[in-house]
């Protein structure tokens, strides 16, 4: 797996690690609507968790919905920092990256290379 793949793959495990951390702390402090907001903004890093998950494999459609999660990630990360939380710019700053990341040509040959048994 190149640099470029390993390193989204690690991004989209860091966010939603800090995702779910921020979430369990949240519950655990019984703030129920900081544990919606975290839920709402963390969605797409925990699905971008499971995308990531699938990038081993090699699998075309894998890129493609990473992509559009970190997308994703940036539309959620402006709307969070339009709310004067900091946590916004972060979130997006990693979706950019991610994008980046996903759209080098060493990615596109990772993924479009044949998988073998």
């Amino acid at each position: 797996m190149p640099g470029t793949v390993r390193a989204a793959q690690v991004l989209f495990f860091v966010m939603g690690g800090l995702g779910l951390l921020a979430l369990v702390l949240a519950i655990v402090a019984g703030k129920a609507e900081a544990a919606g907001s975290i839920t709402v903004t963390s969605l797409p890093a925990f699905v971008g968790l499971v995308s990531a998950l699938r990038f081993p494999k090699r699998k075309p459609s894998s890129r493609g919905t990473a992509i559009i999660i970190a997308s994703l990630m940036i539309v959620v990360g402006f709307g969070t920092a339009g709310q004067g939380q900091p946590a916004g710019l972060i979130l997006c700053a990693v979706g950019v990256t991610i994008i980046i990341l996903l759209s080098q040509r060493q990615s596109g040959h990772w993924f479009g290379r044949p998988v073998r048994p």
